[in-house]
């Protein structure tokens, strides 16, 4: 699934302040999903390995997870379980 610049698209890193983005793509599978293509200013965006990403289409999250490569982020129920997760953070 493409997301433009019509749905809105923010990108969260932990827990910093959402910026906008142009695009992305959402690949959904039986076993995980996956986060890539994600451009801002014409420019491929680099995701620090690890940290925790979100993405917004206007007020919605459609999609939370880690990110395992500079360019590819996957779901966070292919990455976590519930005793890793800090605070009161569940899957």
């Amino acid at each position: 699934m493409i997301i433009d610049a019509s749905r809105e698209p923010r990108l969260q890193l932990d827990d910093g302040e959402p910026f906008a983005i142009e695009r992305c793509e959402v690949e959904r599978d039986v076993e995980h999903s996956t986060l890539t293509h994600i451009v801002r200013d014409g420019a491929p965006v680099s995701l620090p390995t690890g940290a925790r990403v979100t993405l917004w289409a206007g007020p919605n999250v459609v999609f939370v997870g880690k990110a395992v490569a500079p360019d590819r982020v996957l779901d966070l129920l292919s990455t976590e379980s519930d005793d890793e997760l800090s605070g009161t953070e569940t899957i």
